[in-house]
């Protein structure tokens, strides 16, 4: 496919095309590469706002009814409450999500986490 694209910086043009030949990729495989990260972050960004919705919505749920357990909200709705951190772990492996919320409201709220990309897994 052509592509023709107008009113390029220049000079960023210049790094970009650089920096492709210093990692020995030609200009479209730098390029496809570069298409692939952007929307890569956009849904990560999509999929971490929507889980932070459904967290905010459900505060007042979680603090009441979940006090001694994980809750986990991922792919932009809750997913369950679990006793053991080991069941989150599994749940999460089965999940294709780049982002989750994994929160216990019986501890410190300053210890709040998230999951990122396996950061859970062994």
């Amino acid at each position: 496919m052509t592509l023709v694209i107008k009113k390029v910086n220049e000079e960023k043009l210049r790094e970009f095309k650089a920096e492709a030949i210093r990692r020995g990729l030609t200009l479209s495989e730098a390029l496809e590469q570069a298409i692939d990260l952007w929307l890569n972050k956009v849904k990560d960004n999509d999929e971490r706002e929507a889980n932070n919705k459904v967290f905010e919505r459900m505060r007042a749920e979680i603090f009441s009814k979940y006090k001694d357990k994980y809750v986990v909200i991922a792919q932009g709705r809750f997913i369950g409450a679990y006793d053991k951190i080991e069941s989150v772990q599994e749940v999460l492996k089965g999940l294709n999500v780049s982002h989750a919320i994994v929160f216990n409201p019986s501890k410190d709220i300053r210890e709040e986490g998230e999951w990122l990309g396996g950061s859970l897994l062994p």
